[in-house]
């Protein structure tokens, strides 16, 4: 697991870090046949299903789709947070559906029944986890096959409205709205189907898009050129507008809350293992943090003693205050003994703001609202 996480960080930094270094055009040039096969093999699966050969099931209650077109960095946990409480708002009975990536189980499992948590990390996956800590009174379950979990979800918890985490590519369970998500700083995930690029599918899949919100679209000039890659490829679909905010600082010891003001001037030591750290950082320095250091895992690592032993040196090499990692990080990090830590360890609390688009939105999930009431 180590290798396959080494290579992959190594292929995402030919990517993003150094396309014009030789050997990351050479690398990239050897997987260009690995992504021509995985795109013939993509055009197949989406023709089947386009002709009717293949057929998606279908849930007798509304299903939603949130996902994207790229493998990770663009926003889709806090997203399906914001979307889950809009949802209740109007008085729906929530459940959401992960695939449970790097979680300890695909089979069909209940993390959270919307009132008691059943199953914490690692046999949940990270990302469940975290929305069932965050969203009470919102059950979320996970497993490989989405139609065989929402009969699950059917017969145990009897939601109105199942939300699909990630499931724009999973054809197999008929969807009522599918929400694409692009980030405005990479909308085509440099232009290549995996693995060579991030892409999953071909750009023209955007057409099966019912909406498009463009993330992190307070990225200035990016945000031009992600509206007109959108459009060039689905031109009547609607197109919303998020950004991300930082909310507060919690204490990963002991769950208390703290105001972002304790960044300020604060000499800190970065930790994440996400697709975006870069990212991360600029968010950190936007703050008023002074970054020493970044230590930067790949994306969906699971920590070990050896990690957590090279971070608290790391602390001591860069004369750092503190430790500020993500919210996700700190799901897998709190399986450790913290208490070899020698500094203060902070997780950072990002949540999503639509700032444009809302009204459309909204509008949708009026419409689920009247389907699952008939």
């Amino acid at each position: 697991m180590k290798g396959i996480e080494a290579l992959s960080a190594w292929t995402h930094h030919c990517m993003a870090e150094a396309p014009e270094q030789w050997t990351a055009q050479a690398w990239l040039t050897c997987l260009r046949p690995a992504s021509y096969a995985y795109g013939t093999a993509i055009s197949l699966r989406s023709a089947l299903f386009a002709r009717g050969l293949v057929r998606s099931r279908r849930l007798p209650v509304p299903v939603l789709s949130v996902g994207n077109l790229s493998a990770g960095g663009s926003g889709k946990t806090p997203f399906v947070e914001m979307l889950a409480g809009r949802l209740r708002e109007q008085g729906q009975r929530v459940v959401i559906i992960l695939r449970g990536y790097r979680g300890g189980s695909t089979k069909p499992t209940i993390i959270s029944d919307g009132r008691d948590l059943k199953c914490e990390p690692p046999e949940a996956a990270d990302e469940a986890y975290l929305l069932a800590r965050h969203l009470p009174g919102v059950a979320v379950l996970t497993g490989a096959d989405r139609y065989r979990v929402g009969e699950m979800a059917l017969d145990h918890v009897h939601p109105s409205v199942i939300i699909l985490d990630d499931g724009f590519q999973h054809l197999r369970l008929y969807r009522d709205l599918d929400i694409v998500l692009v980030d405005a700083g990479n909308p085509l995930g440099y232009g290549r189907l995996l693995p060579a690029g991030l892409l999953r599918e071909p750009p023209e899949a955007f057409g099966r898009a019912d909406i498009v919100v463009i993330t992190h679209a307070d990225a200035g000039s990016d945000l031009d050129r992600a509206i007109q890659v959108v459009r060039r490829y689905a031109p009547t679909a609607p197109i919303a507008l998020a950004v991300h905010r930082p909310v507060d600082l919690i204490d990963v010891r002991s769950g208390e809350r703290l105001s972002l003001e304790r960044l300020d001037g604060q000499r800190l030591l970065a930790v994440s293992g996400i697709a975006t750290p870069r990212r991360f950082q600029a968010t950190l320095v936007r703050l008023g943090a002074i970054v020493a250091a970044h230590r930067i895992f790949p994306d969906h690592h699971h920590y070990a003693s050896a990690d957590l032993a090279m971070i608290n040196a790391a602390v001591g090499q860069v004369g750092a205050s503190m430790i500020v990692t993500t919210e996700k990080d700190m799901v897998k990090l709190t399986r450790l003994d913290l208490m070899k830590v020698g500094a203060p360890l902070y997780a950072l609390s990002i949540s999503l703001e639509l700032v444009e688009g809302a009204e459309v939105l909204d509008a949708m999930l009026s419409r689920l609202a009247k389907l699952s009431a008939a």
